[in-house]
């Protein structure tokens, strides 16, 4: 009974140790997986019901990972519910730019601009820039590290792009196809991301034409190796693996604990 009780306590601190992962469901925020084949609705696969409203000519495509949303850079775009403010987040999404270059294409972001408020988009230099309202500085000098420029040779192909931010650290650092592409300095504000656009912005001008797949927002400063099995992956295959590691780590312990007694 006594070396029952140990094992059953040894396994409640192994669960309890490994819920610690970042990729978690508790650490998403809102999942937009574009895998709808009709319909207006783009739903949120984690469980805040973030569902975003599709408007105008947005339409279903194939996409990195079963479907992707398509938008025609004029009057198409996602709209998502009132979401943050988050001390601490990570954005990424795959993007299939089609055309609009040299002008602002947003990827998401909140209506209007006030204190706190995110916008994440590629400027008129077609270098990616995120934008927190009040920041200091506002926006992080368009990383000029990077070597990434959306440019007329990246039209019609896949990226992968995230930003990993801590308002708490005040850094934030850019991934482009999984690697670190540029990092600094950069806070205090937490970010606001809704009530929002995927594609565009309230004011107007900022359309995206093109595509996006696995748009996920979490509420953590995600590592390289998350994002790159995020990207690699995809969510769902992502989660589903790192259950059954969990699984087979644990019980390959408890047997390792019972054989040992």
């Amino acid at each position: 009974m006594i070396r029952l009780i140990i094992s059953l306590i040894t396994i409640t601190l192994m669960f309890t140790q490994l819920s610690t992962a970042e990729i978690d469901p508790e650490s998403i925020v809102g999942a937009w997986l574009f895998n709808e084949k009709s319909g207006k609705v783009a739903a949120d696969s984690s469980d805040n019901g973030n569902d975003g409203d599709l408007v105008g000519g947005a339409k279903w495509v194939k996409g990195k990972f079963g479907n992707a949303i398509e938008l025609n850079g004029k009057d198409a775009w996602v709209t998502v519910p009132e979401i943050g403010p988050l001390e601490d987040f990570t954005l990424l999404k795959w993007f299939n730019s089609t055309g609009r270059v040299g002008l602002w294409r947003c990827f998401f972001n909140r209506d209007g601009w006030s204190p706190g408020f995110v916008h994440y988009q590629f400027r008129p230099d077609n270098k990616m820039e995120m934008a927190i309202h009040s920041n200091n500085p506002v926006r992080h000098p368009g990383w000029p590290n990077s070597d990434f420029t959306a440019d007329k040779d990246t039209l019609n192909k896949w990226f992968h792009l995230a930003v990993a931010y801590s308002s708490t650290d005040e850094f934030v650092r850019v991934y482009f196809d999984g690697e670190l592409d540029a990092e600094g300095k950069w806070g205090p504000l937490p970010g606001e991301f809704g009530p929002g656009r995927i594609g565009s912005w309230s004011g107007g001008g900022r359309e995206w034409e093109g595509m996006f797949d696995e748009m996920l927002l979490f509420d953590v400063a995600l590592e390289e190796a998350d994002i790159q099995m995020l990207m690699e992956n995809g969510l769902e295959d992502t989660l589903a693996v790192e259950a059954a590691d969990k699984a087979t780590t644990i019980w390959g312990k408890i047997k390792s604990g019972f054989t040992d007694k």
